[in-house]
């Protein structure tokens, strides 16, 4: 006798539940504070998104590293300016735009940026150890399509309507 399929519904139970706690994972003060300790860094998750988006760029624009870090512009501009008191950031007019502010990492910036991928590149490796490659390139693949699935499909109401 055929399996009968599970229903969609009941299918996407651990679907959610896996995302939920990914996010709070993702998201977690704790597992900042592990891996910033870790790497020997001392600045706040929102300073080190700052950072870790500026990478190995030249000059940015402030608007353009707000979308790189995912941020709004008040809260990158004001991460901007811890991350200046603390040597790690520089930032200057634009030459060919006197209104655009461009920022730039410094060495140090870029170092602690590189010491910060290195802790969670080894702590995704440690964690993903015991999988197989294959296993860890379709993670890879799924992950990347539902990000992109989740993106374009549209906000529909509860009762199915526009």
């Amino acid at each position: 006798m055929p399996r009968s399929r599970q229903p969609l519904e009941d299918q996407l139970v651990p679907v959610r539940l896996g995302l939920t706690r990914l996010g709070r994972l993702l998201s977690s003060r704790r597992v900042h504070v592990g891996m910033a300790g870790a790497a020997g860094v001392e600045l706040s998750e929102q300073a080190m998104n700052v950072l870790r988006a500026l990478g190995d760029r030249e000059s940015v624009p402030v608007g353009e590293l707000a979308r790189l870090a995912h941020m709004d512009a008040g809260a990158v501009s004001r991460q901007i300016r811890v991350l200046e008191s603390e040597g790690l950031v520089e930032r200057r007019t634009s030459p060919q735009h006197r209104s655009m502010v461009l920022v730039e990492s410094t060495a140090t910036g870029r170092a602690i940026a590189h010491r910060f991928e290195r802790v969670r590149n080894a702590q995704l490796s440690r964690a993903l150890a015991d999988w197989t490659d294959e296993e860890r390139e379709q993670l890879g693949r799924l992950l990347l399509r539902l990000v992109d699935d989740l993106l374009a499909t549209p906000y529909l109401r509860a009762d199915g309507e526009g």
